[in-house]
């Protein structure tokens, strides 16, 4: 899982450039939809906002299609292209992770809990 911090995909040998296009899941808030607002998909990690982005729109059906097999909800409304090199400026706050699986991506369900996720 590569993490990416300002616009810029880091990795153990050096920050290489991100893909000029990510695809982002937007989710459709507690209220329903707004067309003002952008909720990514997103959980906080300590004190960051963690949110995948695709490398491509199969990556990011396929992370949704095997979210929902291991009975995570994620409240889609869609999937958005955004420019990578203003990933950071687009959606300050946020630290994302370049084709992540559901698996490391959602928490692992509290005991006598199901699983969940979302925004």
């Amino acid at each position: 899982m590569a993490d990416l911090r300002g616009g810029r995909l880091a990795s153990n040998f050096a920050l290489m450039p991100l893909p000029d296009r990510v695809f982002v899941i937007v989710v459709e808030g507690d209220a329903g939809r707004d067309p003002d607002r952008m909720p990514l998909l997103s959980r906080p990690e300590g004190v960051q906002v963690l949110a995948p982005a695709f490398s491509s729109m199969q990556h990011a059906t396929t992370f949704l299609a095997q979210a929902q097999e291991l009975g995570y909800y994620v409240k889609l409304d869609y999937i958005f292209p955004v420019d990578g090199r203003r990933l950071a400026q687009d959606f300050p706050g946020h630290t994302f992770r370049l084709d992540p699986t559901p698996q490391s991506f959602f928490p692992p369900p509290l005991a006598g809990e199901g699983q969940g996720g979302g925004s």
